[in-house]
């Protein structure tokens, strides 16, 4: 279902997607290492799939891989072992 609005103006463009900060470009790489294919990222985080490639492919956000790596580590580090 479509709502209305009351404020917008004809002719504007509302803003449908949000800009990813270096936090989610992080959680991009942990997403993509969990196996989650980019449209289904970018869907995730209210993004184009444009954006998500960028970032996998480093255009933007350089240095997000080894924030993510980092902090994958540390998760690592955190959670016990669950018993078999």
């Amino acid at each position: 279902m479509i709502e209305t609005s009351n404020n917008v103006q004809p002719g504007a463009i509302a803003p449908q997607f949000r800009v990813l900060n270096a936090t989610d470009a992080a959680l991009v790489w942990i997403l993509k290492w969990s196996g989650d294919a980019d449209h289904v990222i970018a869907n995730k985080l209210g993004t184009m799939p444009t954006r998500v490639a960028d970032i996998l492919s480093e255009n933007t956000h350089v240095g997000s891989k080894d924030q993510a790596a980092k902090m994958a580590t540390q998760r690592q580090q955190t959670d016990p072992i669950p018993p078999e």
